[in-house]
């Protein structure tokens, strides 16, 4: 008769896991490779899409479906999310659950690589229950164009890694942040919210033992590329500002055509040649090319319904609206169910099921004839109502943006 102690699974020390869309698998792929060179263990990809019948039993990584993971309601999250905000809402739910067998959990997005052991970062947990890393540790300039007011809009800290220890601390603070994720991880910036991110900004509020670690070798990006530079010591390891090991780089963003991230980085970095970044770049692309699958082709299945239509991000954020009058049991993808019929009441399908490309401030140039126009008629307006109104107005709009507050837009 085997011991009763013996029949008790023994915790692992640690797991490093991801998050992300069959689309994403090419970067997941590079990611794996580097946590099985660098520490021996099999990186854990938690994949949203719904499930199919692909073969990834070859590659060097542990593969789990979210459809299997037994989150509440989860359906309804993946259809008042897009992808981004769907995959980051339930970050701190799988922390919680690889910690009923591992004591600590390290998070890291599909898009970072390690080039070290995540020796350092253990270490870090050793001493405190949460570890986090702010987006660059030097305030940039007083120019208003490279101010800090990203960070006041993103939040402090970057969430493309993270790590937790199961204490007490660190599963409070799971907890705390896994329900404000699932209930409120939209992109909405202007009204204090950006995905999972925006919420742990506030958390060294309420959780003493959160460490900002300021190593400059984790979380290399091209948002703190000004204040880091990269050489190699005599074995070929990569460096930063010659003092530290490199652990991962973040390449969010990537573009093949732009190794440098010449369009991506701070004003410190415009025009400046960083051959650096080139060649770190340059091998990151050729890791990307190596890896290539067409599973990586597969449409993000929670983007259509089951008769085919879009689902456009109007919809998603209409459904949220009403998601509190809908019966529990509806499946929202079912195009002949509650939902589809309120999508067509409301007229929130397209016509020819076109995929949202959304618009940013890199879009202005090319649309100034547009903008023009808008703010001729803005003139106008302006010149009506005078410009208190124009300012009231201004504000509502803003509020409207958001279309999940404003019931009065939607008949159901």
């Amino acid at each position: 008769m085997h011991n009763q102690t013996s029949l008790l699974k023994k915790k692992q020390e640690y797991s490093i896991f991801t998050v992300c869309n069959l689309a994403y698998l090419s970067k997941v792929l590079v990611l794996a490779e580097s946590v099985l060179k660098y520490n021996n263990v099999k990186l854990k990809v938690f994949l949203f899409d719904e499930k199919t019948d692909a073969d990834l039993s070859h590659f060097e990584a542990d593969f789990f479906w979210m459809e299997e993971m037994n989150v509440p309601n989860y359906n309804q999250i993946a259809f008042k999310y897009d992808i981004i905000e769907f995959s980051t809402s339930l970050k701190p739910f799988i922390t919680l659950s690889l910690l009923k067998e591992n004591d600590k959990v390290i998070f890291l997005d599909p898009d970072t690589c390690l080039f070290h052991s995540v020796e350092p970062i253990l270490n870090d947990l050793d001493n405190h229950s949460i570890v986090l890393t702010p987006h660059y540790t030097t305030p940039q300039s007083d120019n208003p164009s490279e101010s800090d007011t990203v960070m006041m809009k993103f939040g402090s800290f970057n969430l493309g890694f993270f790590g937790v220890r199961g204490s007490e601390q660190g599963l409070y603070f799971l907890d705390w942040w896994s329900k404000r994720s699932i209930d409120l991880s939209y992109t909405e910036s202007q009204f204090g919210l950006f995905t999972d991110q925006k919420w742990v900004s506030i958390a060294s509020c309420f959780f003493q033992d959160i460490y900002v670690s300021f190593n400059l070798g984790y979380n290399f990006a091209a948002w703190n590329s000004w204040e880091r530079s990269l050489t190699k010591d005599a074995e070929g390891n990569y460096i930063v500002n010659n003092s530290t090991p490199l652990i991962f780089f973040h390449f969010s963003n990537f573009d093949n055509k732009d190794l440098e991230y010449f369009n991506k980085r701070s004003l410190y970095e415009k025009g400046v040649r960083r051959p650096d970044l080139f060649e770190i770049g340059k091998w990151y692309n050729q890791r990307l090319e190596a890896n290539n699958t067409d599973i990586a082709l597969t449409k993000y299945s929670y983007d259509y319904m089951s008769g085919g239509e879009y689902i456009s991000p109007t919809l998603r954020r209409a459904y949220a609206c009403i998601l509190s009058e809908i019966p529990t049991n509806h499946n929202p993808f079912d195009s002949d169910s509650i939902v589809g019929k309120f999508a067509r009441r409301n007229y929130l399908f397209e016509k020819h099921s076109t995929p949202f490309k959304r618009e940013s401030f890199n879009s202005v140039s090319s649309n100034k004839s547009k903008l023009g126009l808008i703010h001729f008629l803005m003139r106008i307006v302006l010149r009506v109502v005078g410009p208190n109104k124009f300012m009231n107005l201004s504000r509502l709009l803003v509020y409207l943006s958001s279309y999940r507050q404003n019931r009065g837009l939607w008949k159901y």
